[in-house]
C-alpha cells in the first residue's frame, strides 16, 4: 500500500485547511457524543481517555472461515484485541461442545495473527478454527492461556453455532443487515433492538462505514476510541455469531487535526489500515483481497461483497480519499483484478451444479448503484455484470435513509416482482437508517432534539466547507450538493418505497424458493417494509 501526505500547495493554502478542520471539529462535537438520551437510563459517553483494551481480551469478534469441498464455511475466524503487546503473547482460542469443557486448543502463529498498526497501540489477534461440525453449537474462550490458574488473559466465556451443511436440505435462517450505524447515542435505540432481537439471527451484515471514528473530528485524538467503543458496543453481536464487514467511505483513514499534523497517524491509519487490521473476512477461501472484497456460502445463498471504494474505474477512493489528501486504493496492482475477481465468482456462482445447490446469490457493498450524485461510477462497473448472473438481489448503504426499488436496470424499472419480471433486472435495496452520527435522532427531551438539530446544522455546514476548500487546496473536483438533489430526483421513478424511520433490515431466507426482507423500525421493533420474492 501506497503512503505519503500530499502537500501540494503553499504555506498559506495549508493553512486554510487548518483553519476549515478547526470549524469542521467544532462543529462535529456534538450533543450526542455526550448527551445522555432521555429515553434510557444509561449515558453514551466517550470516554477523554483511550478506551483501548487492557492486558485481558475484548472487543470479541467473529466472522465465517474456512471451505469445505461445496464452499461452505467449516468454522470461524476469532478475533479480539488487547493492549499494547507484551513480549511472547499468545494467540489462542479454547472450546468446545460442551459448557464449561474446552477440550480443544487452536493456537496461531501464522503471519498477521497479530496485527499492530500504531506504535504502541492495541494488538489485534486472528485465530482461525476451522473442521468443525457443522450446525453445533461450541463454546470457546480467546486470549493467552500460558499464565496458569491466572485467567485474566483469556475472555469470558462465549459460545456460536457453526453454519449448516446445505446437503442436508434447506433451513431457513436470517441475517440482520445494515450500513452506516456510528457510536454513541445517535444508533442506541436501533443497538438495543438489535440486542432484543439477536436470538433469532444467524449472523450480522454490516454494510460499510461502521463506527464513523474519522468523522468525530475532536481536537483530541478519537480515531481508536470511537471504534473500540462501537465494538465494545456490538460484542452481544460479534461475539456469539458472524459479524461480517464491508469497508465503506469511513473505513478509509483518520482526517482529524491531530492526523493531518501527525505524520505518524496519518501513515498509519490511512488506505483502510484499521479496517483491515480490526477484522478478518473469508477473502483467503474466496480468492478475494483482505477485508475489502470477498464471497462466502451459507445455506442455499451466496453472498457476494463488492468493494465499492477502491480498485474499479472511477472508485471514489481508488486513487485517494475523498478529499484528496491521503492515497487509497491498489490493493492488487494489476488493474483489473477486482472486476475479473468479481466476474469469476459470479459465473461459478451462477453454475447450474452452484444454482442447484444455493439458488440464492445476493450481493452486497457500501455504496448504491442509485439515488446518490455519483452512483453511476459504481452502477456502469458492476450492474450488467450482476444482472448478467442473475444476482437476485443488491443491498448498499452510504445514505442515510431507506430506498427499496422494483426490478430495473439503466434506471428503468418494472412495478412487478415476479420472477419473469426480475429477469434482466435487479432489486436494489438501501438500508443506510440505523443511526450515523450526521443523522438527527427522534425522540428525547426538547434539549435532546435542540441538541441534535444544533450539530446537524453545524456538522453540514463545515462539512460542506470542507468538501468546497480542500479539492481548491489540492486539485480534486468539488463536490455539487446539486448532484445528488438531481440524481435523487430522477431515480425516485424507480423506488417503491421510502423512508427516513430509524430502522435496519432482516433478510429471512425461507427455503430454496423464497426469501423475504424486512426493514424493522429501532423504536418499536415493527415491520416498517416488507417484500417477498420467489423462485
Amino acid at each position: 500500500m501506497r503512503g505519503g501526505y500530499v502537500w501540494n500547495r503553499t504555506r498559506a493554502r495549508v493553512g486554510v485547511v487548518l483553519l476549515v478542520c478547526i470549524l469542521l471539529a467544532l462543529g462535529h462535537t456534538r450533543a450526542n457524543a455526550v448527551r445522555t438520551n432521555k429515553r434510557h437510563s444509561h449515558t453514551t459517553t466517550l470516554s477523554t481517555s483511550s478506551t483501548s483494551p487492557g492486558g485481558g481480551p475484548s472487543l470479541v469478534r467473529l466472522a465465517f472461515a474456512g471451505s469445505d469441498e461445496v464452499g461452505q464455511p467449516t468454522g470461524v475466524s476469532v478475533s479480539w484485541s488487547t493492549g499494547p503487546k507484551p513480549k511472547d503473547l499468545k494467540s489462542v482460542v479454547l472450546l468446545g461442545t460442551e459448557q464449561g469443557n474446552l477440550t480443544l486448543r487452536v493456537e496461531s502463529t501464522a503471519p498477521g495473527s497479530q496485527v499492530t498498526y500504531l506504535a504502541g497501540g492495541t494488538t489485534h489477534h486472528h485465530v482461525e478454527v476451522t473442521g468443525l461440525e457443522p450446525d453445533t453449537t461450541y463454546y470457546y474462550r480467546c486470549g493467552d492461556d500460558s499464565s496458569g490458574d491466572d485467567s485474566s488473559m483469556l475472555s469470558e466465556e462465549h459460545s456460536f453455532r457453526t453454519a449448516p451443511d446445505v446437503r442436508a436440505g434447506a433451513k431457513g435462517f436470517t441475517v440482520a443487515v445494515w450500513g452506516d450505524m456510528g457510536a454513541g447515542n445517535c444508533s442506541q435505540k436501533t443497538r438495543e433492538m438489535m440486542q432484543a432481537l439477536s436470538p433469532s439471527v444467524d449472523f450480522a451484515w454490516h454494510l460499510g462505514d461502521i463506527a464513523y471514528q474519522d468523522d468525530w473530528l475532536f481536537l483530541d485524538f478519537a480515531y481508536e476510541k470511537v471504534l473500540d467503543e462501537y465494538m465494545a458496543s456490538m460484542e452481544f453481536f460479534s461475539a456469539t455469531r458472524a459479524y461480517m464487514t464491508l469497508a465503506g467511505n469511513h473505513e478509509c483513514d483518520c482526517h482529524s487535526i491531530r492526523c493531518i499534523l501527525d505524520s505518524e497517524l496519518r501513515n498509519s491509519l490511512h488506505n483502510f489500515t484499521a479496517y483491515n487490521a480490526r477484522y478478518r473476512m473469508p477473502s483467503k477461501e474466496s480468492g478475494g483481497i483482505m477485508n475489502m472484497w470477498y464471497s462466502f456460502n451459507y445455506g442455499p445463498v451466496h453472498f457476494v461483497n463488492l468493494d465499492s471504494e477502491t480498485d474499479y474505474y472511477g472508485a471514489a477512493e481508488g486513487e485517494h480519499d475523498e478529499f484528496y489528501l491521503l492515497d487509497s486504493g491498489h490493493f492488487n496492482p494489476y488493474p483489473n483484478a477486482y472486476m475479473e475477481w468479481l466476474e469469476e465468482d459470479l459465473k461459478q456462482a451462477n453454475s447450474v451444479a452452484n444454482r442447484t445447490l444455493r439458488p440464492w446469490v445476493i450481493a452486497g457493498t457500501h455504496r448504491p448503484m442509485y439515488l446518490y450524485g455519483n452512483a453511476s461510477s459504481m452502477r456502469e462497473a458492476v450492474e450488467d455484470l450482476l444482472i448478467k448472473y442473475d444476482v437476485d438481489l443488491f443491498l448498499g448503504g452510504h445514505i442515510h435513509s431507506y430506498f427499496r426499488t422494483y426490478p430495473a436496470k439503466a434506471g428503468e424499472a418494472v412495478k412487478d416482482y415476479s420472477p419473469e419480471a426480475r429477469a434482466g433486472k435487479l432489486v436494489n435495496i438501501i438500508t443506510g437508517t440505523p443511526g450515523a452520527i450526521d443523522r438527527p435522532m427522534r425522540g428525547g427531551g426538547v434539549l435532546a432534539r435542540a441538541g441534535d438539530w444544533v450539530a446537524s446544522v453545524l456538522s453540514k455546514a463545515g462539512r460542506a466547507a470542507y468538501e468546497r476548500v480542500v479539492p481548491w487546496l489540492t486539485g480534486g473536483p468539488r463536490h455539487d450538493p446539486r448532484r445528488d438533489a438531481e440524481a435523487l430526483e430522477d431515480d425516485m421513478s424507480i423506488v417503491a418505497h421510502h423512508t427516513h424511520e430509524q430502522s435496519f433490515g432482516m433478510l429471512h431466507i425461507l427455503n430454496d424458493s423464497a426469501i423475504r426482507w424486512e426493514l424493522v423500525s429501532s423504536e418499536t421493533g415493527e415491520s416498517i417494509d416488507r417484500l417477498e420474492l420467489t423462485k
